[in-house]
């Protein structure tokens, strides 16, 4: 549980506002390799923003795992523009029946 700057525990009446850029939700096959490997995985999308993803994929990835992402569902990608470089920043382990792993990713320049 966070702290406020007075130590007690943050609720979340007294967790300051955080600006979230916009979520559309969106189901769009993507692929993703980490970075430095050559072999690319596939994965889809739950939803998309401007300063990332929330995903879903077979693999089970590290928070803080650096990613390439592209949204063509084969070949080398056409424009280095479609390719995006993300980080993880969180991972969801999901219940049954929904057994895939989703991932939220945040895009860097």
């Amino acid at each position: 549980m966070e702290n406020t700057p007075n130590g007690r525990a943050a609720t979340p009446q007294s967790r300051p506002w955080v600006d979230r850029a916009e979520r559309h939700a969106l189901h769009i096959p993507l692929r993703y390799r980490i970075r430095g490997e050559q072999e690319w995985s596939l994965g889809e999308t739950v939803n998309l923003s401007e300063s990332g993803v929330l995903f879903s994929s077979e693999s089970l990835l590290e928070i803080d795992t650096k990613l390439e992402i592209t949204f063509q569902t084969s070949g080398t990608p056409l424009l280095s523009s479609s390719t995006r470089l993300a980080q993880v920043v969180r991972r969801v382990l999901s219940n049954w029946p929904e057994t895939r792993p989703a991932f939220a990713a945040r895009f860097h320049s």
